[in-house]
């Protein structure tokens, strides 16, 4: 019925992604308006970043090894994307700490600005840092097939043909479409 999706760390690093952006966007209207439950969905969105983030660190460092002895060309790449990673989920952590801390001055409006401002701009840090991680983790899967499922079905890089090999033709005969 439902399967769980084997690597989970590609499954899992779009929520917080998603969720980061989100959160940063709120938080940014937190400072212009105090509009309904805006600046409580900031900080909510921004403390379920910050836990979808820690669980997108420990898959991939679940997974991390296991790559890396298969793909030992990878093994920088790997590296640096888990330290962005780690830079991640850090800062929307801190983000979350911070929407929280706006959210108890709610009444002083000055100081929940401020608080507001500070926590945009280390949502915005935490933004740059996914930027940066997505695409380090996006080079490890075009450059180096890293989580891309082979003819076999294994997970490990793919099968690609040498710069100066020809694809296999076609058996059947082309056929020329009705006009």
């Amino acid at each position: 019925m439902f399967e769980i999706p084997q690597p989970l760390h590609p499954a899992i690093v779009h929520f917080p992604i998603v969720l980061i952006f989100l959160g940063a966007v709120l938080s940014a209207l937190t400072i212009i308006t105090r509009r309904g439950a805006l600046p409580q969905f900031a900080a909510a969105i921004l403390i379920l970043a910050a836990g979808t983030a820690q669980l997108a660190v420990n898959t991939g460092g679940d997974q991390a090894d296991e790559v890396v002895k298969r793909m030992p060309q990878a093994r920088r790449l790997i590296l640096v994307h888990a330290e962005w990673g780690e830079w991640v989920r850090t800062t929307a952590v801190i983000a979350a700490i911070s929407a929280v801390l706006a959210l108890a001055f709610y009444r002083f409006t000055r100081f929940r600005r401020f608080l507001a401002v500070v926590t945009t701009l280390i949502a915005g840090a935490a933004c740059y840092c996914a930027l940066q991680a997505g695409q380090y983790g996006g080079k490890m899967v075009y450059h180096h097939g890293v989580g891309v499922e082979t003819t076999a079905g294994n997970t490990g890089a793919t099968q690609t043909p040498s710069p100066g090999t020809q694809p296999p033709a076609s058996s059947s005969s082309p056929t020329v479409s009705p006009q």
